[in-house]
C-alpha cells in the first residue's frame, strides 16, 4: 500500500530542511524564543547601506531631513546573527561575510530630531518616539534566494518592536510568524541603522 504526503508535511518538511541549511549560519538567541516541534527560531543582524531614496511630502524642506510621512526605500545586507556590534559602529553592508540581501520601504512617523535623540540616549532629553517608521521589510536568504516578508513598526534608534512574518517564497512559502526587531546602533558615518531579527515562525497548517 502506498504512502501519501499531504501539503501540509510536505510544507514541513521544506521548512525543516530550509532551517538546516540556514540555522548553522546563524546564531540562536540566548534568552527565549527555542524551537519546538512546529516553531523555528533564528537571528540575523542587518547593516543598512545605500541606495536610500526618499520622497517628502514637502518639496521645499531640507533633503538631508525627513519628516512624518515622507516615504523611504532603502538596500542592507544581512549577516549571521549577532555579527554586528552595538552602538555606533565602522561596521557598514559592504562588510563581508553576508548572508543575504535586504530591502526596506516605509512611511517615517518622526522626524531626524527625534532620531539623533534617540541616538543620543541622553538621560536630560524629552522623550523619544519608540518607532521610527511603518514599514515592510524582505530578506533574501539561502543559496535558493527564499525570501521573507514582515510588515509593522520599525523602531528607533535603541528601541525594538515586534513585527509579523507576512509570508515567504520558495524555502520559506506558507511560513508565518513573529520577528523581533531590535535597533541595536548606527554606521558611524552615515548613521544608518544597523538591525538584530529573531525570527520565530512555523509552517502554516493548510495555507492558514
Amino acid at each position: 500500500m502506498k504512502k501519501t504526503i499531504n501539503k501540509a508535511a510536505i510544507s514541513a518538511i521544506a521548512l525543516t530542511a530550509a532551517m538546516a541549511m540556514l540555522v548553522p549560519a546563524l546564531v540562536l538567541p540566548s534568552k527565549s524564543f527555542a524551537n519546538n516541534d512546529d516553531i523555528r527560531t533564528f537571528t540575523v543582524d542587518v547593516a543598512l547601506g545605500p541606495p536610500y531614496f526618499q520622497n517628502n511630502v514637502n518639496p521645499a524642506q531640507d533633503p538631508s531631513a525627513f519628516f512624518p510621512g515622507d516615504t523611504f526605500i532603502q538596500d542592507g545586507s544581512v549577516y549571521p546573527g549577532n555579527t554586528i556590534p552595538g552602538g555606533q559602529t565602522q561596521f557598514d553592508s559592504t562588510a563581508p561575510g553576508a548572508i543575504g540581501k535586504y530591502k526596506v520601504r516605509g512611511t517615517w512617523t518622526t522626524d531626524l530630531p527625534d532620531f539623533l535623540l534617540a541616538v543620543a540616549r541622553d538621560p536630560k532629553k524629552p522623550a523619544v518616539h519608540p518607532d521610527l517608521a511603518f514599514a515592510t521589510e524582505m530578506f533574501t536568504l539561502l543559496s535558493d534566494k527564499s525570501i521573507l516578508m514582515t510588515d509593522g513598526a520599525f523602531p528607533n534608534a535603541h528601541f525594538a518592536a515586534n513585527r509579523v512574518v507576512l509570508g515567504g517564497t520558495g524555502s520559506f512559502r506558507n511560513v508565518v510568524g513573529e520577528a523581533y526587531v531590535e535597533n541595536i546602533g548606527e554606521n558611524k558615518k552615515t548613521l544608518f541603522c544597523n538591525l538584530r531579527v529573531t525570527f520565530r515562525v512555523r509552517q502554516a497548517s493548510d495555507g492558514r
